[in-house]
């Protein structure tokens, strides 16, 4: 329907051009709008007089064009409406659908590297379980408190840490209980002098692994009871 104006507006036009030829002798402009409406309309007898029966026919041939004309330019106008409407129903849609998926956290490449580093520290940890303990020992074998987690952070993670449990308290981040992440160092002081004389590492669940002492050796434990008691604080290096 949004080529019938054209349509309309060339027939008119030809319709023009056809009257001019065909009634130059006429010298009424009522006379040559009749021709170009009876063209237009199929009515080509129209009379060269000016009778009022002439004149209601042509008001009438007039109201004829000028109500085709309107439906025309109604009909664009609700086809506009309508694709205008589409296309608002679409951006709305896909505003919905963009507000309803869930975002996606894509993991930066130094967090999967820091993970899979700590995933393999957590692996060698767990390796040592039951093994001795020996004061001063580094590994691999045997181990001291501060020789174990001196031990899985260099050659799991990569970084050099102090040799003793009291300069490792002051090393790297603290870190409040509550905060704690599976890596952290726990402290403790075993000895009841106000300082720390032992260290573990946590791995998650309110656990830690530790070489606890000559009789139990590297084991899992948890941060209850005795643990809590003598607990000075975390860090994480």
């Amino acid at each position: 329907m949004s080529n019938v104006s054209d349509i309309v507006l060339t027939s008119l036009l030809r319709a023009m051009s056809s009257a001019n030829a065909s009634t130059s002798s006429r010298t009424s402009s009522n006379d040559m709008f009749d021709s170009i409406l009876g063209s237009m309309l199929g009515n080509l007898n129209f009379s060269s007089g000016t009778c009022e029966s002439c004149r209601s026919n042509s008001m009438g041939n007039l109201d004829t064009l000028n109500t085709l004309l309107g439906t025309v330019n109604d009909n664009r106008i609700n086809i506009k409406n309508s694709a205008t409407n589409e296309s608002s129903k679409t951006v709305v849609n896909e505003s919905v659908e963009n507000i309803s998926k869930p975002a996606v956290e894509v993991p930066k490449p130094n967090d999967v590297n820091t993970s899979n580093k700590m995933n393999k520290a957590m692996e060698m940890l767990h390796a040592q379980l039951g093994k001795k303990y020996v004061w001063g020992a580094t590994g691999p074998n045997s181990f001291d408190c501060s020789g174990l987690v001196q031990y899985v952070y260099k050659n799991a993670l990569g970084k050099n840490i102090p040799r003793v449990s009291a300069d490792q308290s002051k090393f790297g981040q603290a870190v409040d209980r509550k905060d704690l992440q599976v890596g952290d160092l726990l402290f403790f002081d075993t000895m009841n002098k106000g300082r720390v004389s032992h260290v573990g590492m946590y791995i998650g669940n309110n656990e830690f692994i530790h070489a606890s002492n000559p009789r139990s050796g590297v084991k899992k434990s948890t941060l209850t009871g005795y643990y809590e008691k003598t607990y000075k604080g975390a860090r994480r290096p």
